[in-house]
């Protein structure tokens, strides 16, 4: 979906444009689409997604004329491009967005908190008038976007075992366990 209301100025339309045409998916057996699937667990499918949404977010960012906070999905996003550092700063950011767009993460505490909450806030508002309404899979309402603990951990798989929550349940069973930590 391109851009409504923002699309007004040819130098806008034609970044929105660039925008579009940059390559995540250049072929490669395992590209920047595929490792973000395979390194957050995700599905093909929704990391194309998430891709999709943070070219919306790079583009709101660049024309909003103030800060902007991404959804945790798109900021996830966001972190891996910031390791693909030549094709970050010297395409996305050089060629396509023709900014430089730096990543700036919390310095924690209250403050803090409100001021990112309220960016987001102005996020999914000024989202909904360029685009329309934002997908809740990628960018979830205020409340569940800063909740008391994060969505994404990086784990070591050799230390950890990770069960999905609908796995939850089996492996209750099958150690013995009730729901809960009753016994």
């Amino acid at each position: 979906m391109e851009p409504t209301q923002a699309a007004l100025t040819p130098s806008i339309r034609e970044l929105w444009a660039r925008i579009e045409r940059h390559d995540f998916e250049p072929g490669l057996a395992l590209d920047f689409t595929r490792r973000l699937a395979r390194d957050r667990d995700w599905s093909l499918v929704f990391a194309r997604g998430a891709i999709t949404e943070y070219r919306r977010f790079c583009f709101l960012a660049v024309t909003a004329g103030e800060s902007r906070t991404p959804s945790e999905q798109v900021d996830e996003v966001w972190h891996q491009h910031l390791t693909y550092s030549r094709d970050y700063w010297d395409v996305w950011c050089a060629d396509v967005l023709r900014v430089r767009l730096h990543h700036d993460p919390t310095r924690g505490g209250p403050a803090e908190q409100r001021r990112y909450r309220a960016q987001y806030a102005s996020t999914l508002a000024h989202y909904e008038t360029v685009f329309g309404p934002p997908d809740a899979c990628y960018w979830p309402a205020s409340h569940e976007r800063f909740r008391g603990r994060p969505r994404f951990r990086t784990i070591d798989a050799d230390r950890c075992i990770v069960v999905t929550r609908p796995g939850l349940a089996g492996l209750r069973t099958l150690i013995g366990g009730r729901p809960g930590g009753a016994r």
